[in-house]
């Protein structure tokens, strides 16, 4: 093997198979524990995000409390030091964000419960029959309303609850009171002092189910307001008054600052993203969504994300000639809907909740199945074996040779993989891929290139749930660019001018949930979130275009690597 290629292999093994995608909270983040004669060492990889250190003396009991003194260590770790000469201690990881789910989410029928399996871990709106129990066997915990305490059957509710406690989230007691008030202390003391006596009769027959309310209008300027007692859950609405997501965050940070300032050690919040036209357009909406998601893994008082609404204002049922029920067409996408859409029927927004929810629900790093990763490189006296196909789009202009060439990297000469094409692409592909996650790593140079138009140099999508983002290392009118292909045309970062015989190193890392790192000549210069428009399964392609295609250029490929787990 080429010293070159060797070289290659070490660094791609390194970043294919490194902890550096554990930025977020993970459902397989281990602990380790280090000891001299003193202390005691527990740690977890960093920067993870969204987890607590939690101890116990005795696993025999559920008596979990937060672990003291936090910190990132010199080695890049959270850890924690205890002194050994305490009494022995247990430790684990709680991650804090643990539940999502729309509101309102199955008052079509269970439609909407068949419609969120696999993305939706609670439901609003059942009640104790079928609906409920189709539920808990596709995995969500019901939220039901609290029954009243005034009606003659109350006993009968109660009787139809109680087999159902074990597997609820919440009793919804109350709907915004501090709206409902208008204004009047008096109202607002009348509606807190109901909710308090209702839960203390709910207690009695279900003491270990938590109890929830929202918040939605300036609860703080009432000189009375508080939270009721008894209250588990405090969901706080965080529309925002415009369309705009940098006015919507700042609103519903501050109005987290001042719910805070009523709230005792364990009560928790649930964030109420707008999910619906009327509070933005759909890119403003997945901004939203965005901000929500981003800082909820941040504050280990926020437990969920509960975003307003699944349904749209009202489908029009008749013309489609299809009978709906109460309104709401189950499973049926095609009828149109009249009014604002909600997540239900905008697919983008949609399908970013969709990983939202898988996210909070599995870890924000997906399964990616087992196995080590495949990784190939090029440079040898042959083209590319399989799993690599070759393709050819718009024409059939174009070669594909191996050439000899001075490397300075060795002093020596090397053999890269010379790919050029006219006004056609000239790829070779993996694909495709069911898979969450993929990276793809290459060196390459230009050897010649018209100096506009487009070519897809390096490109990567994963599977689509139903879109994923699609990030491509593209040549623009002679510069490098970040750029989004497939469904998309437009950029995300400039790398700079493209100049012939320059030698450069990528690796391109993505995720389904729309996060897309770049590594450019060893230094990560991109790390963020990328739109999702890519509606097919995953795809490593790289060579002189592929969806892009409108320059010409003659490229060299030293080696290329992907990987398919990590």
């Amino acid at each position: 093997m080429k010293q070159q290629l060797l070289n290659a292999s070490l660094l791609a093994a390194a970043i294919f198979l490194s902890p550096w995608c554990q930025s977020e909270p993970i459902g397989g983040v281990r602990l380790a524990v280090l000891r001299d004669a003193t202390n005691a060492i527990v740690s977890w990889p960093y920067p993870s995000t969204g987890f607590r250190l939690e101890f116990s003396t005795n696993l025999s009991i559920t008596d979990w409390q937060p672990a003291a003194g936090t910190a990132v260590s010199n080695n890049g770790r959270w850890a924690v030091t205890a002194p050994v000469s305490l009494p022995t201690s247990f430790f684990r990881l709680k991650n804090h964000l643990q539940h999502f789910g729309f509101w309102a989410g199955s008052v079509a029928g269970a439609g909407s419960i068949i419609e969120q399996r696999g993305f939706v871990n609670f439901t609003m709106g059942a009640g104790p029959g079928p609906s409920a129990d189709r539920a808990i066997a596709l995995g969500m915990k019901p939220m039901f309303f609290a029954p009243d305490f005034a009606d003659p059957q109350i006993q009968a509710q109660l009787d139809a609850i109680r087999p159902y406690a074990a597997n609820m989230l919440a009793f919804f007691t109350m709907d915004e009171p501090d709206c409902v008030a208008g204004g009047s202390t008096a109202r607002l003391d009348q509606l807190l002092s109901s909710i308090e006596s209702q839960i203390s009769q709910l207690k009695l027959s279900f003491p270990g189910v938590p109890m929830m309310m929202t918040v939605g209008c300036a609860f703080w300027s009432y000189s009375n307001f508080r939270i009721p007692r008894g209250i588990d859950y405090i969901a706080i609405e965080s529309y925002g008054s415009s369309g705009d997501p940098a006015t919507t965050r700042a609103e519903w940070i501050s109005k987290l600052r001042l719910l805070k300032s009523y709230m005792n050690s364990s009560q928790r919040i649930f964030l109420m993203p707008g999910a619906t036209e009327g509070y933005g357009t759909e890119s403003q909406l997945i901004q939203k969504a965005n901000d929500i998601y981003t800082y909820a893994q941040t504050d280990p008082l926020v437990v969920g994300v509960f975003p307003f609404d699944w349904y749209s204002d009202t489908y029009d049922c008749a013309s489609a000639g299809v009978f709906c029920g109460n309104g709401v067409p189950a499973t049926n996408y095609s009828i149109k809907v009249v009014g604002n859409r909600s997540a239900r029927d905008l697919p983008n927004l949609r399908a970013r909740y969709t990983q939202i929810g898988q996210s909070i629900m599995n870890g924000a790093f997906l399964d990616v199945g087992v196995g080590g990763p495949s990784i190939q490189f090029l440079g040898g006296p042959s083209l590319p074996a399989s799993p690599w196909i070759s393709s050819q789009t718009g024409g059939t202009g174009g070669t594909t040779l191996i050439v000899n060439f001075f490397d300075p990297d060795l002093g020596a000469t090397n053999q890269a993989l010379r790919i050029n094409s006219g006004t056609n692409a000239n790829e070779w592909f993996v694909g495709p891929l069911p898979l969450d996650e993929l990276a793809v790593g290459a060196r390459f140079r230009l050897v010649a290139f018209s100096p506009l138009g487009k070519e897809n140099l390096l490109c990567l999508t994963t599977h689509s749930t139903p879109l994923s983002p699609a990030p491509a290392i593209t040549l623009v009118n002679s510069r490098y660019k970040l750029w989004n292909y497939v469904n998309s045309d437009t950029g995300l970062m400039d790398l700079g001018p493209a100049v012939t015989n320059a030698w450069h190193t990528a690796y391109l890392y993505a995720r389904n949930d729309g996060k897309v790192r770049l590594w450019w000549d060893g230094n990560l210069v991109f790390d963020g979130l990328a739109p999702l428009v890519n509606p097919f399964n995953g795809y490593v392609e790289w060579g002189s275009g592929a969806w892009q295609f409108d320059a010409t250029t003659t490229v060299d490929f030293d080696w290329v690597a992907y990987g398919n787990n990590f």
